[in-house]
């Protein structure tokens, strides 16, 4: 291995060593978001005027992911054309284009996973004064503990933690009712026969 490199010439170590960094960078990162270790502090984002860009999503064009995509791109494709013999000067010209080229395609991706991860997102509070099935026996008021229940959230079947707010036992595939938020994914529910009808 110390020989192949110090065989190599000063551009080829430069554009290796730019390339093996930016790759164990971004094979970091991934495995970091993977975790979802990786936050705020992993990476720092500038936002520039670009068609569609919004700046509230997160995703600036220059930040850790985008930019460790470009020098990906420019270590290994400088260090590609400098081994198949183009001159420096047009390696680094191509090493850039590439390399621009990644950081861009990384900064789209980067917002349309942004943008499916926003329109994924459910909103619990849509489901107040719809009906549900209970899942895991549901306790009075007059009782420690909740159970669960299985509901219909924007289209989509969940189960969702509840609790009764009245004396007696709901059991598994009793129909209730939501009748408010108890926390971000916990309902208040009432059996069916004790609620009043919605006007």
């Amino acid at each position: 291995m110390t020989a192949w490199w110090t065989a190599l010439s000063t551009d080829l170590q430069i554009f290796y060593a730019i390339g093996i960094i930016a790759l164990a960078i971004t094979s970091i990162q991934l495995v970091l978001s993977l975790m979802g270790v990786a936050g705020d502090a992993a990476s720092f984002d500038l936002d520039l005027d670009l068609p569609d860009a919004d700046s509230s999503s997160g995703a600036g064009i220059l930040s850790s992911q985008t930019l460790g995509a470009f020098f990906l791109g420019f270590g290994w494709v400088g260090a590609m054309a400098r081994s198949s013999g183009l001159s420096l000067l047009l390696s680094v010209a191509l090493a850039i284009a590439l390399g621009v080229a990644l950081m861009f395609a990384m900064f789209y991706l980067i917002r349309l996973l942004l943008s499916l991860q926003s329109k994924g997102n459910l909103d619990y509070a849509t489901a107040i004064g719809e009906e549900a099935t209970v899942y895991v026996t549901l306790p009075g008021d007059d009782q420690d503990g909740g159970g669960q229940i299985q509901l219909m959230i924007q289209g989509r079947t969940r189960v969702a933690s509840a609790r009764k707010a009245s004396p007696g036992v709901a059991k598994p595939g009793d129909r209730v009712r939501i009748t408010s938020m108890l926390g971000p994914t916990t309902y208040n529910v009432e059996s069916i026969s004790n609620t009043q009808p919605l006007q």
